[in-house]
């Protein structure tokens, strides 16, 4: 399964939550399924800001979630989601939205959509 997983805001899960960690979701809701859904091997790709104009695109081989501690401001739990990276390219951000693997990362004016996690099949 392939996962497009937005971290435009360039949050440094490495940093936060030690280990493989590559992104981080809601431990409820719609963030909470799909955490739940993922496997190993799975794809995750994991779009961040570059610069002002650029955006880099990890690819990752999804290893495992586990429950990070609760976000200390919301107080909602966290699913941590941990993963190998495989490759990373970075871009001009319009490069990215017109690129036939990365344009699910935006909307047809070239806009980064406010989406956390979308599933591909």
């Amino acid at each position: 399964m392939l996962y497009y997983l937005n971290n435009w805001r360039n949050r440094d899960h490495a940093t936060i939550y030690g280990g493989a960690a590559m992104f981080d979701l809601w431990a409820d809701g719609h963030e909470d399924k799909r955490a739940r859904e993922m496997s190993p091997g799975d794809t995750c790709l994991v779009l961040s800001r570059s610069g002002r104009n650029d955006a880099t695109i990890g690819c990752y081989s999804f290893t495992r979630a586990f429950r990070g501690p609760d976000d200390p401001i919301t107080k909602r739990g966290v699913w941590v989601l941990e993963g190998a990276l495989v490759r990373r390219e970075t871009m001009p951000k319009l490069a990215a939205a017109t690129h036939p693997e990365y344009a699910r990362f935006f909307d047809k004016r070239g806009h980064v959509c406010q989406w956390s996690v979308l599933r591909d099949a």
